[in-house]
């Protein structure tokens, strides 16, 4: 199955009432890295009041989705090449991970891209020598997004946020979806960041598609209860945000306001190639949107 097209001028036009929360980057005791098993793991995600939840542990597919939970569960693998670049590759469920050992990241990527995958580059600034440079995510193709916050990387060197490099892909043309997951290796880690999809209902299909189409947010403490786009007018409602901005072409503030909502005019500004909103509240709360472009 090919990946569905993404709406870049409003990825959320077709968004539902229904907020879902997720991660897409967890390990149970079958990675080496991992401490926590698999059936404690799922009941810590139902106690979190999540929706679904991507199993990805380190070059295998474990089989969560036979066990017992409340839980939407799609099967995933984080893949690392030589130790370096790790990739995750989460499909639907019964969908094919291509995956052999010693594989050529650029063969795998787009391999399991274009079968429909969704397919992540992951915590970019991760260590003193980052995990990607701009120029390795820029001229790898084709994937589906990167990780804008990792959230284990709080406790590790380099840095958990990543929207400076999302923000040069973006002003070069590199369309790309932005995802905020735990990487959850012990119990600690399972921190509420997350992606929140706004869909009609709780099925595997809806939820896929939502975050194959980049209706979604990366969510890190604000609610956002609506967004989108009428005309040239992009919008955001929240519940609990300060201070809303609105940033493109490279990392530009280009508008911010303080309140719980907010709006920007593509015509107010015609320089101005795409728009992403963030939302902060009190203290370290934040979410970001996905991408606006002009056209």
């Amino acid at each position: 199955m090919a990946p569905l097209p993404i709406n870049w001028c409003n990825p959320y036009a077709g968004k539902g009432r229904l907020r879902l929360k997720g991660n897409l980057h967890t390990h149970t005791d079958a990675s080496q890295c991992g401490r926590i098993p698999i059936t404690r793991v799922l009941k810590t995600y139902e106690k979190m009041g999540y929706g679904f939840l991507s199993i990805t542990d380190h070059d295998m597919v474990t089989p969560a989705w036979q066990q017992r939970t409340k839980l939407i569960i799609f099967p995933g693998n984080e893949i690392d090449f030589n130790g370096k670049h790790h990739t995750c590759v989460v499909q639907r469920p019964g969908g094919n991970i291509h995956y052999t050992k010693f594989s050529d990241q650029k063969e795998i990527v787009a391999r399991n891209y274009e079968a429909g995958a969704l397919v992540t580059l992951n915590h970019p600034d991760w260590e003193i020598e980052e995990h990607y440079t701009a120029s390795h995510l820029l001229h790898l193709n084709p994937y589906t997004g990167i990780e804008i916050y990792n959230s284990v990387v709080e406790r590790l060197d380099g840095a958990s946020l990543s929207t400076a490099k999302w923000d040069r892909l973006l002003d070069l043309d590199k369309r790309v979806l932005g995802f905020a997951n735990q990487d959850f290796h012990r119990l600690s880690d399972a921190i509420d960041c997350c992606n929140v999809v706004m869909v009609r209902e709780k099925i595997p299909d809806a939820i896929f598609n939502a975050l194959q189409t980049g209706c979604f947010y990366c969510y890190y403490g604000v609610s956002i209860t609506d967004i989108g786009r009428k005309k040239d007018t992009v919008f955001v409602k929240t519940k609990n945000a300060q201070l809303i901005r609105f940033v493109g072409n490279g990392g530009i503030i280009f508008k911010k306001m303080k309140g719980k909502s907010g709006s920007f005019n593509f015509k107010d500004l015609p320089e101005v190639k795409y728009i992403r909103v963030e939302c902060l509240g009190f203290g370290e709360a934040i979410s970001w949107s996905q991408p606006f472009f002009r056209v």
